[in-house]
């Protein structure tokens, strides 16, 4: 643990101002984010976000942590000038809904920020465990009018809204590819380290025929995070989608490929299974079915995370 006075006073004046503890250990350095779901904060733009195992803590450029430390500029005088991010890192499967934060002003909205953080830290808790608060809990928190209790009434749309830029790029690249490759859409959706104008997509496995032909999305972190921190805020998201280039990958290999019907057939017959479990089943079909071993059939893959508040309409996302 950093013992250091000047983050001492950091980590206590940031406590007091959102009512939620933040202890030195969950003060970090980062310059890689955390995996796709959250991406790298930017000198002066330090990231202050619920974690799934319960904590507040706070992603901060390691420029910016050396100047607290060594008094370059005072915990208060960073705290009160520093262009704060907001939000969760929860995990699971896909990076919307896994991950977000938004710009806030935590100090000249700071009755806003100390509700949506109390709200923000039962929900945490509730997508890591499926626990919700008892009615004693709910009766002993100051909050009224709370729309995720069940005890209390509300309306979440009287609370500070969590709008998804990605939710809407993803949806405008969807549209695009949908239109010029009417058999293919897209599902899931990630980000790495890539050329901030190109969107690698990668074929997702196909177990039966009901399922259609999907592929997985690639952004650029870069722009992910400029989305997220409303940088960049498109008027006309179909019109930014045609900003970019799809590109190919080839999975289990190096290999990327130009986007054709061609190249979209092959890289689909390496994860097609579905004649595969024909030539299996026509295999044992003069076998007692009692004799088939489960194992030989690949089980159908199914995405992690339980994302709930975006609705069935983003479930191509997951």
């Amino acid at each position: 643990m950093n013992n250091n006075e000047n983050l001492k006073l950091f980590a206590q004046e940031l406590s007091q101002i959102i009512d939620r503890p933040i202890g030195l250990d969950h003060i970090h350095p980062s310059t890689e984010g955390r995996f796709y779901y959250i991406q790298a904060p930017l000198p002066g733009a330090p990231m202050l976000l619920n974690h799934y195992r319960g904590p507040f803590f706070v992603d901060i450029h390691p420029d910016d942590l050396k100047k607290i430390e060594n008094g370059e500029v005072s915990a208060h005088d960073y705290i009160y000038s520093a262009n704060w991010l907001v939000g969760y890192f929860w995990g699971g499967g896909s990076m919307i809904g896994g991950g977000y934060y938004q710009p806030f002003d935590i100090i000249g909205r700071k009755d806003e920020i100390r509700r949506y953080f109390r709200i923000l830290s039962c929900r945490g808790n509730c997508v890591a465990s499926g626990y919700k608060p008892r009615k004693e809990r709910c009766n002993a928190c100051p909050l009224k009018n709370c729309p995720f209790s069940d005890y209390k009434e509300g309306n979440w749309d009287n609370e500070l809204k969590e709008d998804d830029p990605r939710v809407h790029f993803f949806n405008a690249l969807c549209w695009r590819f949908e239109n010029q490759f009417p058999m293919y859409t897209f599902k899931g959706f990630f980000c790495a380290n890539i050329e901030d104008d190109t969107i690698i997509l990668e074929p997702n496995a196909r177990y039966v025929h009901e399922d259609p032909f999907t592929l997985t999305a690639h952004a650029s972190k870069n722009v992910i995070r400029s989305l997220l921190m409303r940088k960049d805020i498109p008027e006309d998201w179909n019109e930014y989608a045609e900003g970019f280039k799809f590109q190919l990958h080839k999975m289990f290999s190096k290999e990327y490929l130009e986007v054709t019907e061609e190249n979209l057939n092959a890289i689909f017959a390496d994860v097609d299974y579905i004649d595969r479990n024909k030539d299996i089943e026509t295999e044992h079909e003069h076998e007692p079915e009692s004799e088939l071993d489960d194992n030989e059939i690949p089980a159908k893959q199914e995405d992690g995370g339980i994302i709930t508040k975006f609705g069935r309409f983003l479930k191509r996302i997951f």
